[in-house]
């Protein structure tokens, strides 16, 4: 008789919001010591972000709030802009995953209308359980 385990996916899903006023240095401390709460070496943690920081350019924000989330091999993986307002577009929402533990998935956007912003949808596909 062939004994089959259920099998699952287990995620932790880390959802943040930075205002654009607010004190960065404090955000990316708080951030690190939320993430550091829970991090294991098998945690499988997706970050949702809105962090008002455009990831379509260089800057100064972006590599420091890249320099924290790399501690815990977290990349940036949406590419395009995620809000348009008349000319301009930006990438201020992204999602952070460790590629190393989700390496096949596409993420997309998802036009919604619920908001000047776009959602973002990201699919896990083959996952080895």
């Amino acid at each position: 008789m062939l004994n089959l385990k259920p099998t699952s996916f287990s995620s932790h899903i880390m959802v943040v919001y930075r205002a654009p006023t607010g004190n960065f240095t404090l955000f990316l401390n708080r951030l690190d010591d939320s993430i550091k709460s829970i991090y294991r070496a098998n945690l499988n943690l997706i970050l949702c972000t809105d962090i008002n920081i455009d990831y379509l350019t260089k800057n100064d924000r972006k590599r420091q709030l890249d320099s924290v989330l790399q501690m815990y091999n977290l990349t940036a993986i949406v590419t395009f802009s995620t809000r348009s307002q008349g000319t301009s577009n930006t990438m201020i929402d992204d999602i952070f995953i460790d590629n190393s533990k989700i390496p096949n998935y596409t993420v997309s956007p998802f036009f919604n209308g619920l908001s000047d912003h776009d959602a973002q949808q990201l699919i896990i596909k083959d996952i080895n359980l």
